[in-house]
C-alpha cells in the first residue's frame, strides 16, 4: 500500500523518479553519477515536453532534482546548487507601526499636527491653526467620551504635545462651536428598531387597535 512507502517529495514526477534519484546516491563513480543525473533530469522533463528545451525550465528541473534528493546529492550540475533556505526563506520581521498615545481620544494624527505646529515660528497664524486643532480636539473628545472637555484641559494638552511651545488663551476657545450632528449615535440601531416596531401599529402617533378575526366553526354532524 502507498501508506507503507516513503513520502513523495515532489509528487508530480512520480515514485519512479524518486527511486532513480535515490539510486543516484548509491553510485560511487562520480562521472557515472553525473551522466545518470542528466538522464534523470531528461526523464523529469517529460512532465512538460513543450518547455523541455527552455533555459528556465532546465534550471527548475535541476533544482527539483536536488529537492527530491533532500539536497544530499553530489553531482556537477550546470547551475548553482540550491539550498533549503532558498525554498523556505524566513520572512523579514515587520516592526509594529503603532506607538503609545497618551490621549487616545485625540488620535495620533492630532499629536503629529501639534508637534509640527510647535516647530513653526510664533505668531497669529500659528495661534489660529492651533485654535482650529483645539476645536477638532474637542469634537474628537466628544465622539470618544460623549462629553466636551474644558478649555483648560485642551490648552494643557496642546501645551504638553507641543513641548511647551504653544500656549493658547482660554478666551480664543470660548467662541468655538462644535458640530455634533455628524457624531454617530451608538444606540441609533437599537432605538431605530424599537421605533419601527412601535410605529407599526400606530397611525399619526396614535395606536390603532386591530380587531381579532373569528372564524365560525362548523359543528354540524354528518
Amino acid at each position: 500500500m502507498n501508506r507503507d512507502k516513503s513520502r513523495l517529495l515532489l509528487s508530480e514526477y512520480g515514485r519512479n523518479v524518486q527511486t532513480m534519484v535515490a539510486y543516484l546516491k548509491t553510485i560511487e563513480d562520480r562521472e557515472l553519477r553525473n551522466r545518470q543525473a542528466e538522464v534523470v533530469v531528461a526523464v523529469m522533463g517529460n512532465v512538460n515536453p513543450a518547455q523541455k528545451d527552455s533555459e528556465g525550465f532546465q534550471h527548475m528541473l535541476w533544482d527539483h532534482l536536488f529537492m527530491i534528493a533532500d539536497f544530499d546529492l553530489d553531482v556537477d550540475a550546470p547551475y548553482p546548487k540550491p539550498t533549503p533556505d532558498m525554498f523556505a526563506p524566513h520572512p523579514r520581521r515587520v516592526a509594529y507601526s503603532q506607538s503609545y498615545i497618551a490621549q487616545k481620544q485625540y488620535g495620533a494624527n492630532v499629536k503629529r499636527m501639534v508637534e509640527a505646529l510647535g516647530t513653526e515660528p510664533a505668531g497669529e497664524e500659528r495661534d489660529a491653526a492651533a485654535a482650529n486643532v483645539a476645536k477638532y480636539m474637542k469634537q474628537k473628545s466628544f465622539e470618544y467620551n460623549k462629553e466636551f472637555p474644558s478649555n483648560e484641559v485642551v490648552i494643557a494638552d496642546i501645551r504638553r504635545m507641543s513641548h511647551g511651545a504653544i500656549v493658547l488663551d482660554a478666551d480664543t476657545l470660548d467662541n468655538t462651536r462644535i458640530d455634533t450632528s455628524s457624531v454617530p449615535n451608538r444606540q441609533s440601531g437599537r432605538n431605530g428598531k424599537n421605533n419601527r416596531s412601535s410605529s407599526a401599529g400606530s397611525v399619526g402617533g396614535n395606536s390603532v387597535h386591530q380587531p381579532k378575526k373569528y372564524t365560525k366553526r362548523n359543528t354540524a354532524k354528518a
